[in-house]
């Protein structure tokens, strides 16, 4: 009809909500100047409500603070904040805010960032894991998708012959959607908790991949079968066609046609512009494509990114270019708007009782399903119950579904409000326990942790090194032969290559054996890190046993991986490298946060000893001791403490390498009263000490008096150009006089107050800070 101002207004087909054909001006302001307001055009209404989205976001976030609720949850109560239920309920605020038309700008708006998000997550999942998931995980996703829908049909049925409700197809699609766990979700859930990579997080993903699987197989026939009731039975096998059409385009076309366009990258390189660009059309028209058939765009993007190859050139690439742009600013708008649409008025008659316990037997039923059987395969109770609460939780994807079907008038809006209230309490409740109950490092926190100190001599040392790239590769194999491997005696090295996820998807640690061909196709085990120690293993001849693992997690997580493996294969120390490194001329070459992160949290939490190796085998000292018979000459500092004493039994286990000479500086404060000095567990170690030099020249011991810091520095600047390693403990106490005053310099302090200045400092020197971890 027209209004009185001559603007026509008709009824859109969503929501009933009132469309407005606009004046080409809308589009384009003429400023402030010339008398127009600075909300009249689209683009400043758009900017405005982006700016008041992030507003909300961050004061819901810090109401939600002391709870920790996952983002998504905060997003989703801004959204409510912003909507008719509260801000909305101001005309002025609706009229200038979200005027009729604007807000399907927006929508629009963030619906290229949630397409992007979900390609970048499908690019990040490995299909070849799927092999990996056990007879457990598929039963459990089986039984925790059947009983919800059984409970659901149930308490439906009752429900409506008591009062009918809205039409039966609806409410039990309903039924089905709540009786789904998306991968999507679940990953992105663990993700932010940190879990992604524990054993808990590991086995949810994959129950949560099934479910996911049946979930889509059930909505292809659930359509199709629709189709055949209300067109005639031959209508599904031509929507068949069309779909299996379109995946095998994606396999057959697009992915090899992204590869194509891959490849002309130089190795190392990241990709050009000119191809990311072309990528980005690709998944554009491939959303066209899957919106024509009936698929949703969102969905194709995501199968697009499954299909392709995860490697580092593509997916890492891809990942941090969109990632910022989609999943930073896009997406929550997109959740934002799912809560804009609650109406708490409409929740409030007769009916929402009934509607409620309809999604109540949902989630109860998913309850059910998922801890009986987890119960039944042994799994202890509160690992179960976590896992149970995991499946319980909503995130995007329910989101993407519930506002389909509010969209498209097939739910009414009360009907909407209850399914976001139960999100919001489900996932919101879930994660509060979860965090009470499930910590990974409670695996490992063990009482009794080993050490290099003691450990068995006739067990052999057992270690695990950390790598990041391969140009850690010759520093640790180095230090490997430093450590004495003998065939009597031989050394157990455990080597976790090291890659960091940066997305939601899904965590690996595995190791990396030559006769597993899914491992060596996908895991690249044919990469230079691998065939290094490999080779490095056949060289030793026996003296050193070597097993390849690699660990892809998250950064704030990966410390996890690292230490369950630790206490897996019962190792006595493990190596990280420093998050430094230098070029020739000695000067800083790169620095990876990354690395500090997962040593901080390694140095926290670790089940044994552990070494940080500051490597400066490119300016200085001797390159290698596997070449020649030259000397490796190596240096302890000594002051006292378990840190200090772990060093020390580690030097002296070098010191048996024929190739290696050790020399121990004792720093003794000026005024030290030895008397004290006589029955502690320090002089048990330099006993020991003693003993190892005994007929050996290879071992010296040299005390120096300091009075300060200044003292201790003076001595180290003496050994700088004479030495080709120096060992040294990582605590020390702070008020000692042999410190005073180096710690106001600090510039890595997870290294103590000497391995901080060894680091720093512009000596030629490798340096190894040893932390010995005592019971506690």
């Amino acid at each position: 009809m027209n209004n009185s101002e001559g603007v026509t207004r008709v009824k859109g087909t969503t929501l009933g909500v009132v469309m407005v054909c606009q004046y080409t001006h809308i589009n384009n302001s003429r400023s402030l100047w010339q008398g127009d307001h600075p909300l009249d055009n689209n683009t400043a209404i758009l900017l405005a409500e982006i700016i008041v989205v992030f507003i909300i976001f961050g004061f819901a976030f810090i109401l939600l603070r002391p709870l920790r609720q996952p983002k998504i949850i905060i997003q989703i109560v801004a959204g409510i904040i912003m909507g008719p239920s509260l801000l909305n309920q101001s005309k002025v605020y609706e009229a200038t805010l979200f005027p009729p038309g604007a807000r399907y700008v927006l929508v629009t708006f963030a619906e290229f960032g949630v397409m992007f998000h979900l390609f970048i997550l499908g690019l990040q999942i490995d299909t070849s894991l799927v092999k990996s998931i056990g007879r457990k995980a598929v039963v459990i996703a089986l039984t925790g998708n059947i009983i919800p829908l059984v409970f659901g049909t149930v308490v439906y049925k009752i429900v409506q012959r008591a009062n009918p409700l809205e039409h039966a197809v609806i409410l039990l699609a309903l039924i089905t959607t709540n009786a789904l766990t998306p991968f999507i979700d679940i990953t992105s859930l663990l993700y932010e908790m940190n879990i992604l990579n524990s054993e808990i997080g590991r086995f949810s993903a994959s129950i949560s991949f099934v479910s996911d699987a049946c979930g889509w197989f059930l909505a292809f026939i659930v359509r199709n079968t629709g189709a055949a009731l209300k067109y005639s039975p031959t209508e599904p096998l031509s929507l068949i066609a069309i779909v299996v059409s379109y995946y095998c385009s994606i396999l057959f076309l697009m992915r090899p046609l992204v590869i194509w366009i891959v490849s002309f990258t130089p190795k190392n390189r990241p990709i050009e512009e000119n191809q990311f660009i072309a990528i980005l059309c690709i998944v554009l028209v491939n959303a066209i494509f899957a919106e024509y058939i009936g698929e949703h765009a969102r969905f194709g993007a995501f199968v697009l990114g499954l299909a392709l190859p995860n490697g580092t050139t593509l997916g890492a690439i891809i990942t941090q270019k969109l990632e910022v742009i989609c999943t930073g600013l896009l997406l929550p708008i997109f959740c934002a708007i799912s809560g804009l649409k609650v109406q708490i008025s409409s929740i409030v008659n007769m009916t929402t009782a009934k509607i409620e316990l309809i999604i109540f037997a949902g989630y109860f039923g998913k309850f059910i399903g998922t801890i009986l059987p987890s119960i039944y395969f042994k799994i202890p109770f509160k690992e179960s119950l976590t896992l149970t609460l995991i499946m319980c939780c909503k995130g995007i994807m329910e989101i993407a579904v519930y506002g389909a079907l509010y969209d498209t008038q097939i739910i009414a809006i009360q009907t909407y409000t209850l399914l976001i209230f139960n999100m919001i309490m489900a996932t919101g409740l879930a994660t509060i326990f979860i965090r009470h109950l499930y910590d990974p490092s409670t695996r490992y926190m063990v009482n009794t942790r080993r050490t290099i100190t003691n450990s068995t001599q006739n067990s052999g040392l057992r270690m695990l090194v950390c790598i990041h790239s391969d140009e850690n590769v010759s520093s640790f194999t180095n230090l490997i032969e430093v450590s004495n491997p003998t065939k009597e005696n031989p050394i157990f090295v455990c080597v976790l290559q090291l890659v960091e996820i940066t997305g939601r998807a899904t965590s690996i640690l595995v190791k990396l054996d030559k006769q597993n061909n899914l491992l060596a196709s996908n895991l690249d085990y044919s990469g230079q890190i691998s065939n290094a120690f490999d080779h490095y293993e056949n060289y030793s001849e026996g003296s050193v046993k070597i097993q390849n693992f690699k660990a892809i997690a998250p950064c704030a997580s990966m410390h996890d991986d690292i230490c369950t493996l630790a206490v897996d294969q019962k190792t006595s120390i493990i190596i990280v490298p420093f998050h430094k490194t230098w070029a020739i001329d000695g000067t800083a070459e790169a620095n990876i946060p990354f690395l500090r992160t997962v040593n901080k949290n390694v140095l926290k939490k670790a089940p044994c000893s552990i070494g940080v190796l500051v490597d400066r085998g490119k300016i200085g000292g001797n390159l290698s001791i596997l070449t020649g018979n030259s000397s490796y000459l190596i240096a302890m500092l000594f002051i006292g403490g378990a840190d200090d004493r772990e060093a020390l039994a580690y030097s002296i286990h070098m010191a048996g390498h024929p190739n290696v000479s050790l020399t121990v500086v004792q720093l003794i404060a000026s005024g030290y009263n030895t008397s004290s000095y006589q029955n502690n567990p320090d002089k048990e170690a330099m006993d020991e000490l003693w003993a190892s030099i005994n007929g050996n020249q290879k071992i010296k011991h040299e005390e120096e008096s300091v009075r300060h810091g200044a003292d201790t520095t003076l001595v180290i600047q003496k050994m700088a150009n004479n030495f080709d390693l120096v060992i040294v403990g990582r605590y020390h106490e702070p008020h000692s006089p042999v410190t005073l005053g180096l710690i106001e310099w600090s510039e890595c302090p997870e290294l103590g107050v000497l391995g901080d200045m060894l680091a720093s400092s512009s000596f030629r020197f490798s340096v190894l800070v040893v932390q010995h971890n005592n019971p506690e």
